[in-house]
């Protein structure tokens, strides 16, 4: 995916498939929350499904590809 169409997922509930190697891979499900413009890259904010205020982060270069879920 490209910066462009992650950017389009704000405030969308998406299920993300994950590089293997990315912090909570294979798949997250949640609502995007917002993201940031980081030195190496897109950050997206992520609150997962069934974990009401949590918070995870996820790098635009570990996304593979995103779903609405």
């Amino acid at each position: 995916m490209n910066v462009e169409q992650i950017r389009g997922l704000k405030g969308q509930t998406v299920t993300l498939r994950l590089l293997p190697d990315a912090p909570g891979a294979p798949v997250v499900t949640g609502r995007v929350l917002g993201m940031i413009e980081a030195a190496d890259g897109l950050v997206l904010t992520v609150e997962p499904n069934g974990a009401p205020g949590k918070r995870i982060t996820v790098h635009h270069q570990h996304i593979t590809s995103a779903m609405p879920a």
